[in-house]
């Protein structure tokens, strides 16, 4: 009986090895002849312009900057916190079980696309417009 391939010790496990081995070489030969620039030293008495919070929360912090509008009791942030930390993932995370369409096909589920189309561009918007407006 005929086995098809490379035997795995020591044909496929030295292509390897070899391949990754380059690949470092690579990575530290372009290392060294474009070394990353130093910036100016960290000044403790100033605040770096402009200060945004990770990428994964841009959107919350473009959402507070856009809700000025206390509701009742509730103030502005604190709706603002809880429009955009709750309600956005929970609209994606009920996604599957507002729509129950067992169809595969995304042209038949016209439900589940426009609340994860309108959740998904809302983030990006928000995130945008954090960015943006300063």
């Amino acid at each position: 009986m005929r086995v098809r391939g490379l035997a795995f010790f020591p044909n496929f496990l030295l292509r390897e090895v070899v391949i990754m081995f380059t690949t470092a070489a690579s990575i530290f030969l372009l290392a060294s002849l474009f070394p990353a620039s130093l910036l100016e030293p960290a000044n403790p008495f100033e605040t770096p312009k402009p200060i945004f919070p990770e990428w994964y929360f841009l959107y919350v912090y473009g959402f507070l900057k856009f809700w000025t509008w206390d509701i009742g009791p509730l103030k502005a942030k604190t709706l603002g916190i809880i429009i955009s930390m709750v309600l956005f993932p929970l609209l994606l995370f009920l996604v599957p079980f507002i729509d129950r369409n067992p169809e595969v096909n995304l042209k038949r589920r016209p439900i589940a696309v426009l609340l994860g189309v309108i959740t998904v561009a809302a983030v990006l918007f928000f995130t945008i417009y954090g960015i943006i407006f300063e």
